[in-house]
Formats: structure tokens, sequence, C-alpha cells
């Protein structure tokens, strides 16, 4: 379990496509008011963020260039599970806010897991983080976080009108897997969250799994065994019986019937 001071929540989903501005504007057209940066050093990314959570849609323009790039160590660590998408585009993984990613890679090895930690700054934004990748886990598997200022501290010094929210709010991820609850326990342990059958609730997001095959959308191509993320919830309908979805560049958007 993890330590009292962890705190453990969503910050961000990671969508990996081939072309940005082409993703952004499938993500507009579904009512999701995201945004493209410009490309530097190899790399390109977006998003279409809520508030301190986000949706970052990202790719590689130049693996020639990508050595220059700061974010080059976490794009080769991301690396097992580009090669996990069953085709160009899907999503990867995400990110869990903690209180000090150190301590979390400090309670990873302890329980016996191998970590990678990084450390980026941003100077020219005055922002720094921390992250923690477990490297020996499914593929889907999320890293941990820390931020500094906190992504609640950055969101609460924008101005009014700074980011297009939009009318959805994201409730929740879908991991396609062989055995849904064993899945389930397994990042319960990780994330020091008690699953709740095949449901752990991480706030922010809660985590839904569904046994390959449920959803025919959703089930196929399970990643090595280890399952796959596969899909988010809109406004609760990643827990509801009954919901419409779209795909977008491979990732499943699934919102209230």
């Amino acid at each position: 379990m993890n330590s009292p001071g962890e705190r453990p929540r969503f910050d961000h989903l990671l969508h990996y496509v081939p072309d940005v501005p082409e993703a952004v504007a499938a993500y507009r057209a579904a009512g999701l008011p995201a945004h493209t940066n410009d490309a530097r050093d190899g790399f390109q990314n977006g998003g279409w963020r809520l508030d301190a959570r986000y949706v970052e849609i990202l790719t590689v323009t130049d693996h020639t260039a990508l050595p220059r790039s700061r974010f080059e160590r976490g794009v080769r660590l991301l690396e097992p599970a580009i090669e996990a998408l069953p085709g160009p585009a899907g999503p990867l993984t995400f990110a869990v806010d903690v209180a000090d990613a150190h301590a979390t890679a400090a309670r990873l090895r302890a329980a016996g897991h191998r970590v990678e930690v990084l450390e980026i700054e941003l100077a020219e934004h005055g922002i720094s983080f921390v992250e923690v990748f477990v490297v020996d886990g499914p593929p889907w598997w999320p890293f941990f976080i820390t931020c500094t200022p906190s992504g609640e501290e950055l969101v609460a010094d924008l101005p009014p009108g700074a980011f297009e929210r939009g009318p959805h709010d994201l409730t929740g991820l879908v991991v396609s897997a062989p055995e849904p609850e064993a899945a389930a326990r397994a990042l319960g342990e990780l994330l020091g969250l008690p699953a709740e059958g095949t449901r752990v609730p991480l706030p922010g997001a809660a985590v839904t799994f569904e046994r390959v095959g449920d959803d025919p959308h959703t089930g196929r191509d399970a990643a090595g065994g280890h399952g796959r993320l596969t899909a988010i919830g809109l406004d609760g309908a990643d827990g509801a019986d009954t919901y419409r979805a779209v795909e977008l560049h491979g990732l499943r958007v699934r919102y209230r019937a």
C-alpha cells in the first residue's frame, strides 16, 4: 500500500498519434476542445485540458532530432507501450500525481519493482517535474509525477478563458484485460488504492477493467495478455451499462447515451 502522504490522483492520459494537428481536429469535431503546440526537437504535443487534469496528444516528428529534446528519455521509456499498440495510434498510459515522486519511487523499489526516475525542468515556464516509470509491469501501467508548482497551482494562476474546457468531464479510464479482477487488484496495489471488484477508485478518473471480448470495440488485441488501455469515459459513461462511443485515432471515447 502507499504511504498516507502520497495522495494519488489522475493527472493526465497520453494519446500517441502519427499527426497531432489531425488528431486535435478530430477531438474538436467530437466536442473536446483540444489544442496543438508547436513541434520542437523532433517532438510535438497538444492536448485537451479540463482543469489540473488533461489528455496529452503526442508524437515523434523526427527521430533524428529527438536526442536534442528534453523529452527524449521519456519517449524512450514509452516505446514498449507504443510498440504494444495494435495500430499506428492509441492511448499509451496515464500519469498519477503524487505528493513526492521520489518517495513513491522508494516505496516501489522496496516492493520489488524496477523503476526509472526522470527529472525535467521547463525553466522558460517556471515549472519542473519528477516522473517515476515502473519498467517491470504491463506497458499500460501508469507512471507517477510530481510537479512544482502543482497542477492545481498552475491552473489557479491562469486568467479566465486561458483554455477551453468544453461541456464534458473526463470521469474514467477503461482497460481491457484477460482477467479484469486480477488486473484491478494489481493496479490497486501499485497505487495503494484497494480495488473494488473490477474498478480502482483513482480520484480524478476511476479505472474500470473489462474482460477481453466484452466490448468488440475495446476488447480486441489485448497486448501480450497483459491488457491494454482502450477508452475514456465522459460524464460517467465509463460506469454506465449503455453509452455511445466514437473512436479518435485509436482511442475510444464513451459518452452517456
